[in-house]
């Protein structure tokens, strides 16, 4: 099939890593794939990614309803490539309009959407929700990520749930093995540090950082153990962030944005994603899937994937204290630590597997095209 992927996001994160690892396995399946990113130089990374995969790469993007540049040059796109599905990676639901109208106009009868973020941009104006229900009649299926967001789509927006497709995200079981000495060397971190409790994603109050902080700087200070927080990722918080590591009180690394999160997990002890709202992240189940024990936040999709003190800690989000004493929980039980972390890994191979993902989203197109 000619296939198309869309993801007009700017700055790193989840959704360009989930359209990393599609476009690779569509790739791989002999399928003709153009993705479509931002020209933002911070996309680089993940437009050659995409390369390497095999997949043909244009850098463009539809800035919102007043874009009336990139909405052209998207349709002309569409009209010169003439794709049998246009799948659209959209990171909140008011993007999904101009984008959506560009594909249509361009001759695409087929426009899929993932829903990555449903919840961020709540559109409490009623003429927004009004044009994204009307929008939403031009897309054959949606994709959620989880069943919080397919219910949210469903009763938010209206939209049908015979044309939601719950999908999660998939991520690729890592073929290299980074010793842990090895790893924290290349962060700067001591080869002894303990707990080392590691975070990946955006430097943003919604994930929550600050609330890890501070829950770390008060498992700190009880005094029984010396935790390391180590953050990977960029944002608004970083300089806040950078000015509280030269405080006392605990060890706090801002390893910026990572070429990729292995060798980050290979040295860490814990996991934590402290987010106030999230649709299925992909960086915990990169965690499960390197076999780290997790605290996270009973947000989204995060309860779809965490069975708490089956496979990992759950706690409300905002809830410090009670991160805190998960955090110290884990720190202080080397079996439990074990438990979960194993218990996490088996989950994330069973049912957070990339290759099946991508399967799932390929018998969805098919479906569409038949």
């Amino acid at each position: 099939m000619r296939l198309m992927q869309y993801a007009g996001a700017g700055v790193p994160g989840g959704l360009l890593r989930h359209v990393e690892i599609l476009a690779a396995g569509l790739a791989a399946s002999g399928h003709q794939v153009r993705v479509v990113l931002s020209p933002s130089p911070s996309v680089d990374p993940s437009a050659k990614a995409c390369e390497r995969a095999g997949a043909a790469v244009t850098r463009l993007a539809v800035r919102g309803k007043s874009d009336v540049g990139g909405f052209v040059r998207f349709r002309r796109l569409v009209a010169r490539e003439r794709p049998q599905v246009v799948h659209l990676h959209l990171s909140s639901p008011v993007e999904a309009m101009p984008v959506v109208l560009a594909a249509r106009c361009g001759g695409a009868a087929r426009v899929i959407t993932t829903e990555h973020a449903p919840t961020w941009s709540p559109l409490e104006k009623r003429y927004s929700r009004a044009a994204k229900r009307a929008v939403g009649r031009l897309i054959v299926r949606v994709i959620a990520l989880s069943r919080a967001d397919a219910s949210y789509l469903q009763h938010r927006f209206d939209v049908p749930p015979g044309r939601i497709a719950v999908i999660p995200n998939g991520v690729p079981a890592s073929a290299v093995v980074v010793p842990r000495e090895t790893a924290r060397a290349g962060l700067g971190l001591r080869a002894d540090a303990f707990p080392v409790i590691g975070y990946v994603g955006a430097l943003e109050i919604k994930k929550g950082v600050l609330d890890l902080v501070e829950a770390v700087s008060r498992l700190a200070a009880r005094g029984t153990i010396s935790p390391v927080l180590a953050l990977a990722g960029e944002g608004t918080l970083e300089s806040q962030l950078r000015e509280r590591s030269q405080r006392p009180g605990f060890g706090l690394h801002l390893c910026g944005q990572l070429p990729g999160v292995g060798p980050f997990l290979a040295a860490a002890d814990l996991f934590a994603l402290p987010s106030h709202q999230e649709a299925m992240p992909l960086a915990l189940l990169e965690a499960m899937m390197a076999g780290l024990p997790v605290v996270a936040t009973k947000v989204g999709g995060v309860p779809e994937a965490i069975e708490d003190g089956v496979n990992g800690l759950l706690v409300a989000p905002s809830a410090v204290d009670d991160l805190a004493s998960a955090l110290g929980r884990l720190a202080g039980d080397a079996e439990l630590r074990l438990r979960l972390g194993e218990a996490a890994r088996r989950t994330a191979r069973e049912r957070f597997d990339a290759k099946g993902m991508v399967r799932r989203i390929e018998s969805l197109y098919l479906e569409s095209v038949a």
